[in-house]
């Protein structure tokens, strides 16, 4: 049974964040917006910073928010039991570069690695799915590497219909896609 909840960031989960950053072992957490700490310079083991980041996450989604260039709005949503941080998914509200019309796509979602094959990767999928039919969108893509069938049973279970699977060569060199990629849409 998941006792899981999903929530809107919070500075006050540093502390399990971070854990979940060292089990990961690295920034590039899939679906956390990690990558936005880069760009705003923020060391993200910092309290201080982590607080700005968070309040970051919480503009993202304004349609009046201007996102740094190569970056899209978006909405980011927190798997938490209690406490503990265990993952996240973000929404892209569109699909405004190469890389998220040919491999992003509208949702990323992770889970920390000590809490997955519990369900939360289909809950945090389920609540971009929930967000995106908020905000009005009629139907997302969601993608996944081939060699993760875990993801694409996830992406199935929420109702993703497989477009196809596509070889790292019809990609362009510039996106550095190195294995073939699940592309599916789900209706919203």
């Amino acid at each position: 049974m998941i006792h899981a909840e999903l929530t809107r960031p919070s500075s006050s989960l540093h502390a399990s964040w971070l854990e979940s950053w060292d089990e990961w072992g690295t920034l590039d957490q899939d679906g956390s917006a990690a990558f936005l700490a880069a760009r705003y310079e923020l060391d993200l083991r910092d309290s201080k910073h982590f607080a700005q980041w968070v309040e970051l996450l919480h503009r993202m989604p304004l349609a009046e928010f201007q996102p740094p260039e190569g970056v899209v709005n978006q909405s980011t949503i927190w798997v938490v039991e209690g406490n503990s941080y265990l993952g996240s998914t973000s929404l892209r509200h569109a699909l405004s570069s190469e890389y998220l019309t040919e491999v992003g796509g509208h949702i990323g979602y992770g889970i920390r690695p000590s809490a997955r094959g519990r369900g939360l990767a289909k809950l945090a999928l389920n609540g971009a799915l929930q967000e995106g039919r908020a905000l009005g969108m009629e139907r997302v893509m969601v993608t996944c590497k081939q060699s993760n069938p875990a993801s694409a049973r996830t992406i199935e279970a929420c109702g993703g219909i497989l477009e196809g699977v596509r070889p790292p060569e019809s990609f362009s060199p510039d996106l550095g896609i190195t294995e073939p990629i699940r592309r599916y849409w789900i209706d919203l």
